[in-house]
């Protein structure tokens, strides 16, 4: 019988809002960045490359230590690999070098990509597989409180304390600390994977059509909501444009978190009775024609018409993720950790956007998202014609 698995579903749940905070943090500080080291927007995007490629470092090897220490060992090393790179942040910065500040971060996501790896997988064997989907998405609206919460925090130290962004990197240090301890002490539910390597589990994982299409939905998933999140800011306080200060765009951007997590709150208590096809396709569908109305509006109505775009990002990564999953519980580990290292979207397209804006200005820049949008909404309607089961 299954060993607290309450217990272990909350503490996930604080797993889920620190990830949640320690991603949305990363994106809402590149403005912060590129002022203090007066970087290029190219340059800034460094910072997103560096947060996204951790997971090729960490996921495959994190696959291996689940089936070797099990899922709660492995989580607590992935909470002391976020509190290092917070840790080294928060020195880089008083140092103010941003060399150091990549290494720290590149650190701290190695960190976070490893608790997505565990933490993800361990939420689908707390219960019942039919409710999987569900208990995910509860748990990602956890996440995304954090991810709406933490620009709220940034947006207070800028207008209150300035430079002081490297006192909340300790603040994140001190929580992973706590949440390690938590582990470290209390008795949860915990899960082995089959012994297989990774290397040998993803050779066999290829075959699968659903492992193909959930590497690229997440790929391209991760790009485009990152994207949005990082640009979103700048639209909001370009003059030109949203016309608002860095601290009100700032906080502004907790409404686009707060939308996934409203969304994914509402479709974990309602996933069991929906199509979940038919409303991935509305969704990536409602996301591109949003982004594109801001293209063209180019005003305060068309940021809001982008913070929208968080609602229709709610359901794409559960859906895609516990669809990937569906079936192949035995090889849960190597699966989530190349969902995990599919979030290199997250640093590429963003990067390819920072290229597009220093060539064509940033309005026209949200083009790039709109194209990954479609990419998704006709992944969608395919895997809506092969079949009809609900998942």
């Amino acid at each position: 019988m299954m060993q607290n698995p309450r217990r272990a579903f909350i503490l996930l749940s604080g797993v889920f809002f620190y990830w949640g905070v320690l991603t949305a943090i990363n994106s809402a500080t590149i403005p912060f960045f590129r002022q203090v080291f007066s970087l290029s927007w190219r340059d800034s995007m460094l910072v997103n490359v560096a947060f996204y490629l951790a997971p090729f470092a960490i996921c495959l090897p994190c696959s291996g230590w689940m089936a070797r220490f099990g899922y709660r060992r492995a989580l607590m090393l992935a909470l002391t690999l976020a509190v290092i790179g917070a840790v080294a942040i928060a020195g880089s910065l008083w140092q103010t070098t941003f060399v150091g500040c990549l290494v720290g971060i590149f650190i701290l996501a190695m960190g976070v990509a490893a608790m997505q790896v565990v933490a993800n997988p361990y939420v689908n064997r707390l219960g019942d597989a039919h409710n999987a989907a569900g208990r995910l998405s509860l748990a990602s609206s956890i996440n995304s409180f954090g991810a709406a919460l933490a620009p709220i925090l940034l947006a207070v130290v800028l207008a209150s304390v300035g430079a002081s962004v490297s006192a909340l990197y300790v603040g994140l240090m001190l929580a992973g600390v706590v949440l390690f301890f938590a582990f470290y002490r209390l008795t949860i539910a915990d899960f082995h994977d089959m012994g297989t390597s990774p290397l040998s589990s993803l050779r066999t994982l290829c075959r699968y059509p659903q492992f193909r299409a959930g590497v690229s939905g997440i790929f391209v998933y991760v790009g485009v909501e990152v994207s949005i999140g990082t640009t979103a800011l700048s639209y909001l306080h370009e003059p030109a444009l949203g016309g608002f200060s860095l601290a009100q765009a700032t906080s502004l951007i907790a409404l686009y978190w707060g939308g996934a997590l409203a969304g994914r709150f509402f479709y974990g208590l309602l996933a069991r009775y929906c199509r979940v096809r038919l409303l991935f396709c509305l969704c990536t569908a409602g996301a591109m024609l949003l982004t594109i109305a801001a293209v063209g509006l180019a005003n305060r109505a068309g940021g809001y018409c982008l913070l929208a775009v968080g609602v229709m990002n709610s359901v794409m990564y559960p859906v895609i993720f516990s669809r990937t999953l569906s079936g192949l519980d035995g090889y849960a580990a190597p699966i989530s950790a190349c969902l995990i290292m599919a979030g290199i979207g997250g640093g590429l397209l963003p990067f390819i956007q920072g290229i597009v804006i220093d060539a064509v200005g940033l309005r026209l820049s949200f083009l790039v998202p709109v194209v990954g949008y479609l990419f998704l909404f006709i992944n969608g309607l395919k895997d809506e014609a092969r079949s009809r089961v609900i998942v």
